[in-house]
């Protein structure tokens, strides 16, 4: 635990490096104290298909922080905002839309995770 997901709207390329923005993140996370560097998984997917507005151009980038059950608002307060800056450090000024950069904090119920590993 935890899950991150990063989600990047494609008109963000070239200048948006998704793997670098994934170790900036990471770096977040492993800062706070509160996780195992083993147990973060991050992924980020490309968004193809977006619309910002209706007709405005603009880019997005949004992370979803998965968590399991119990940690206070203030944390994942935290734990937000380190995200949000990891994110914008990424952003170059080579991108020629706006961009707004979100993050959220999802509780998972903890009695419900499943996990199980396979192999060494």
């Amino acid at each position: 635990m935890p899950h991150l997901v990063l989600e990047y709207t494609a008109n963000l390329l070239p200048e948006f490096d998704a793997r670098q923005a994934l170790h900036r993140m990471n770096t977040v996370l492993l800062a706070s104290g509160e996780f195992v560097p083993d147990h973060i998984k991050s992924r980020a997917i490309r968004l193809d298909e977006f619309l910002v507005g209706d007709e405005v151009p603009g880019g997005f980038l949004h992370a979803r922080l998965h968590l399991l059950s119990g940690r206070n608002d203030r944390t994942k307060q935290a734990l937000t905002e380190g995200l949000v800056a990891a994110m914008r450090s990424c952003v170059t000024p080579e991108i020629s839309q706006p961009v707004q950069i979100t993050a959220e904090a999802l509780d998972m119920d903890r009695t419900t995770y499943s996990k199980a590993i396979v192999g060494s």
